[in-house]
């Protein structure tokens, strides 16, 4: 072969290259920007985005919301006259339109025991049986109740009494939360007498009398009034609890239990933490709340800044209980949607470790929008969300109030409550929101991992393999290289000088090369 040949061959498997890469570049930039900006409506569900049901001509709340495997939707709350309200649950195609195949055509609406009753949980089992979780109450005093539905809406007669299981703790209860745990059990949480209560049953529906003191865990705050609104099972199987601890106002409580139903007393005080942030004689409340995979908490809600302002309020927490003085501003972080009343009702944390907040907001007198704002794992808000970070969206010119928040399979955001213009005119909306979640593995083999994924001041890359050099090369969407240099192990890269868009990383050495994406804020 003379030198003119070998020059041809080089200069032919160059172009191969660039083309291969320019190629993938296309391929994986195209796939980012076909994704639909995240916090808008998914107008390919129900009515532009939402869809609205009336299982009773009276009251109609949503109070918890989920997809099945198959992506079919089911809301559960309660349904009726304020006096007799009943369990309510509907299930809905992938397009909104209610399962005609579920219950009567596609709702339930049921009564439990004599006096009213509320969902105001829902878990749905990996055999796609269906549990609720809620109370009865007839005015003066509650009591915990599940049910359990088979797959088409009817009552799971394996299941307690004919599906439904009442218990009374010989106080007054009222359930605000559930969670099924790995082996099938089910926790059920809330209040009795006003203190932080938790009962786990088996999953015959009978109470589990191994768990705490014959079945049920109290956590009493002392001097305070409690109540259990939201749950989360940590990794080592510890039971985080969030609620609203009163003492001449609201703050927010949470308690931590061993897996066994007893205070685990490596947490806060006993088992036990409350925060009060608000000024002189105004409220902080509890929306949510949610833990990360190496143990630390979010606690989400609302504070009074004065009597006629709120803003939007996470807290996080070491896995002591103690702020995270590295979060926001010594573990605070806070945000307004609009200069007036808002509050914080439900919380979610995604698996690239963003958090959203959704609940309420008030734009005019008595008339108030579904809100949601996302923040960074910084504690930033995330501005490639709905506008600067937050969404607001109203309903028919109605009051609209967000009860409940879920991920579908596809990462899309589901939103429950209700909307109306008075208590007897309610109906239970569903909205389903685009939504596009970037992880540190998007786009790559597995042989290094990307943080954090979008970025602001720099990226951290860790090898998978450490015992060689590699070479790391960042190109934008035109394909023009911006950064190259050499990597072992780990490296941070300074890219606060980049401009906002996406961007490709490709890690190379003598026998492999992987690739990812990032995002540049």
């Amino acid at each position: 072969m003379n030198c003119s040949q070998k020059v041809i061959i080089y200069i032919k498997i160059n172009v191969m290259i660039k083309i291969k890469l320019y190629t993938l570049l296309v391929v994986i930039l195209f796939a980012t920007t076909t994704f639909a900006q995240s916090g808008i409506l998914d107008t390919s569900f129900g009515n532009n985005g939402i869809v609205l049901t009336d299982i009773s001509p009276n009251a109609n709340q949503g109070n918890a919301v989920s997809a099945q495997v198959d992506g079919k939707i089911v809301v559960a709350g309660y349904a009726g006259d304020a006096a007799t309200y009943n369990m309510a649950v509907a299930r809905y195609n992938t397009d909104g339109s209610l399962d005609t195949s579920f219950g009567d055509n596609g709702t339930l609406n049921f009564p439990v025991g004599s006096a009213k009753s509320i969902a105001t949980g829902m878990e749905i089992q990996a055999d796609g049986k269906i549990i609720l979780g809620g109370y009865t109450d007839d005015n003066v005093s509650g009591d915990f109740a599940l049910v359990r539905l088979n797959t088409d809406g009817t009552f799971d007669n394996t299941f307690g009494n004919n599906g439904i299981v009442i218990i009374d703790a010989g106080g007054n209860e009222v359930a605000k939360a559930m969670t099924i745990l790995d082996n099938g059990k089910i926790l059920l949480a809330g209040a009795n007498d006003q203190n932080f209560s938790v009962a786990r049953f088996n999953t015959d529906g009978t109470l589990d009398t191994t768990f705490g003191v014959n079945g049920w865990s109290i956590i009493i705050f002392e001097d305070n009034l409690s109540l259990v609104k939201d749950l989360t099972i940590q990794e080592d199987g510890k039971i985080l609890l969030g609620g609203d601890g009163i003492i001449d106002t609201y703050g927010i409580a949470a308690a931590r239990i061993n897996a066994d139903g007893t205070i685990d007393n490596t947490f806060g005080t006993n088992g036990k933490v409350r925060y009060s942030l608000s000024g002189i004689g105004n409220s902080t409340r509890f929306g949510g709340i949610a833990v990360q995979g190496d143990g630390k908490i979010f606690l989400g809600g609302w504070r009074g800044i004065t009597t006629f302002y709120d803003e939007f309020l996470v807290l996080k927490l070491n896995t002591d209980g103690t702020l995270d003085s590295t979060y926001g501003y010594n573990g605070v972080v806070t945000a307004q949607i609009v200069l007036g009343y808002q509050m914080a009702t439900t919380i979610l944390l995604q698996s690239d470790g963003k958090l959203i907040l959704a609940g309420y907001a008030e734009y005019q007198s008595e008339y108030f929008n579904i809100v949601m704002v996302r923040f960074n794992t910084d504690g930033n808000l995330d501005t490639t969300f709905g506008t600067d970070g937050k969404v607001s969206t109203d309903i028919n010119g109605n009051s609209d109030f967000a009860t409940a928040i879920s991920l579908q399979t596809d990462n899309k955001i589901l939103l429950t409550g209700f909307s109306g213009t008075s208590a007897q005119d309610e109906t239970i909306f569903v909205a389903r929101y685009e939504n596009t979640i970037l992880g540190t593995e998007d786009f790559q083999n597995m042989e290094f991992r990307l943080y954090p994924n979008p970025a602001n001041e720099q990226i951290t890359i860790e090898l998978s393999d450490a015992s060689s050099n590699y070479l790391v090369e960042i190109f934008d969407v035109l394909g023009k290289k911006v950064y190259t240099s050499e990597i072992q192990k780990s490296k941070s890269i300074d890219v606060s000088a980049l401009a906002p868009g996406t961007y490709l990383v490709k890690i190379n050495s003598e026998n492999n090369t992987s690739i990812a994406r990032f995002v540049k804020q």
